[in-house]
């Protein structure tokens, strides 16, 4: 890591320090940029995340989906370039060393209008990509966060300014060392372009059953190549991604909309109970009931609340 670079990290700690309402997520002025911060390591949290880059500027952490698992440290970006659901665990925040983190949403029809204004030649690539990728932020990916940051001193000059800071940070992206990567989720007909179209039919029919077969004759692959790609760029199967969304939607709508675990287990598309009841312990550590009582009974805090 550079001099520089460090500089450039040090500034932006201070201005996410200032812009922070405290533990946890704060929204910003900025649409879909987010700041994060926490004293306290966590225990595994699942969540979804959403299309989203993600800096982060101090701390460590754990980051698991399906069978594969990530650290991130400081100075790290995290891409992810379609929906997953994951675990994540900080493993190194404290009070005088917080974990912090910058996130931006991404908008994949942006990125695949500027990759087309682009125009460079596709690069070859021998194997799906798996989708989530860490890679070492360079200076001048950290010199546009900065300027984003910058603008919440400056409101004034958000409506010019944003679109623009946001374009760059799409260019800087696609020409970095996961771009290739990044690509092919982009470039029409590619396998893992099909299978971002997968994880999207999943996402809207999520509480019905699941027909790989069906899926596979959508993105015009055999069953065999859909399964094989998709667990390549998900590292779980068709039903285990189906699951982790039920899961977490469930969870939602509880601590929501205050209904009991078996009216959940049915809203998002269990036929038991019971199998709801056992699935869902084994993903949050604790029976549905018991896990929203705890999170009615406090505070949100870095757990219940972070997505990066």
């Amino acid at each position: 890591m550079s001099d520089t670079m460090t500089g450039i990290q040090q500034e932006l700690i201070n201005l996410v320090n200032r812009h922070i309402d405290g533990p946890g997520l704060t929204e910003t002025a900025l649409p879909d940029i987010k700041l994060v911060h926490s004293t306290e390591n966590t225990s595994c949290s699942p969540a979804i995340y959403s299309p989203m880059l993600c800096l982060l500027l101090q701390g460590e952490k754990r980051i698991t989906a399906g069978a594969r698992e990530l650290l991130l440290k400081e100075g790290d970006l995290l891409l992810v370039p379609v929906m997953m659901p994951v675990v994540g665990e900080i493993l190194r925040a404290s009070a005088e060393q917080p974990y912090i983190g910058i996130s931006i949403a991404l908008d994949l029809k942006e990125l695949t209008d500027l990759l087309i204004t682009m125009n460079e030649p596709p690069e070859a690539i021998t194997k799906c990509p798996y989708c989530i990728r860490t890679v070492t932020s360079d200076d001048d990916i950290l010199s546009v966060f900065k300027r984003f940051l910058a603008l919440l001193d400056h409101p004034e000059d958000v409506p010019v300014m944003l679109p623009l800071l946001k374009r760059e940070l799409m260019f800087r992206l696609l020409k970095s060392p996961v771009g290739v990567q990044l690509r092919q989720f982009l470039l029409r007909d590619t396998q893992a372009n099909r299978i971002s179209k997968v994880v999207e039919l999943i996402q809207q029919r999520f509480k019905e059953p699941i027909r790989v077969q069906e899926l596979a004759d959508m993105v015009h692959m055999s069953q065999s190549s859909l399964f094989n790609a998709f667990k390549a760029v998900t590292s779980m199967t068709p039903l285990q991604f189906q699951k982790q969304l039920r899961l977490n939607e469930a969870r939602r709508i509880m601590l929501q909309d205050g209904i009991d675990a078996s009216a959940a287990s049915y809203r998002v598309g269990y036929e038991s109970p019971s199998h709801f009841n056992r699935e869902y312990s084994r993903l949050f550590g604790i029976p549905p009931m018991t896990d929203i009582s705890r999170l009615r009974g406090h505070k949100p805090t870095t757990d219940d609340r972070i997505q990066m």
